[in-house]
C-alpha cells in the first residue's frame, strides 16, 4: 500500500470516528431529554436531574482539551518528519548537483576528443591531397611547408573551439 493510500484511509477513518462521536453525543442528549420529560413531572425535579450532568460537562471539556493536546503532539511529530524529509531532499539535491557536474566534465572531455579527431582527420585529408596533387616532381612550393601551414590553421581552429568550451 502506498503512502498516499494510507493517508487517504487514515483521513476516511478519522472522519468516521468524528461522525460516530457526534452521533453518540447528540443521541445521549436526546436520551437525557426524553428521560427528563418522562420520569420527572415538575420543573424543580427536572432542574436537579440536569444539575447531575454538570460533571459530564466538565468531562467533555476535559476530553476536548486532551484532544487539543493530542493534536498538538501529532503536529509536532508531522513537523519532525517533514524536517527529516526536507533534509533528505537537500542531500539528494547536493548529490544530484555533483552528478550533473561530473556529466558536464565528461561532456567537455568528449567534445575535446571530438575536436582532436577533427584535427587528425583534417590533417590526414591534407596529407592525402598533397600526395595525390604533388605525386610528381612539379612542386610549385614545398609540400612540407604547405602541410605545416595547414596543420597550424587546423590547430588554430581547434584551439578556438576549445577556448569557447571553457568559457
Amino acid at each position: 500500500m502506498s503512502a498516499e493510500e494510507e493517508t487517504e484511509n487514515s483521513k476516511k477513518s478519522g472522519i468516521k470516528v468524528v461522525i460516530i462521536a457526534v452521533i453518540a453525543v447528540v443521541g445521549l442528549w436526546f436520551v437525557t431529554l426524553f428521560v427528563g420529560i418522562q420520569f420527572f413531572n415538575d420543573w424543580q425535579t427536572r432542574g436537579q436531574f440536569g444539575d447531575l450532568f454538570g460533571s459530564v460537562n466538565s468531562l467533555f471539556s476535559g476530553l476536548a482539551f486532551a484532544a487539543l493536546i493530542y493534536t498538538i503532539y501529532l503536529q509536532r511529530q508531522e513537523l519532525a518528519l517533514q524536517r527529516i524529509e526536507l533534509k533528505l531532499q537537500r542531500d539528494e539535491m547536493v548529490a544530484s548537483r555533483g552528478e550533473l557536474a561530473a556529466q558536464v566534465a565528461i561532456q567537455k572531455a568528449l567534445y575535446k576528443a571530438t575536436i582532436a579527431q577533427i584535427r587528425v582527420s583534417a590533417e590526414q585529408a591534407r596529407v592525402d591531397m598533397y600526395r595525390t596533387q604533388f605525386g610528381g616532381s612539379n612542386y610549385k612550393t614545398d609540400p612540407l611547408v604547405e602541410m605545416d601551414l595547414i596543420a597550424k590553421k587546423i590547430d588554430k581552429m581547434a584551439n578556438e573551439l576549445e577556448s569557447s568550451i571553457e568559457k
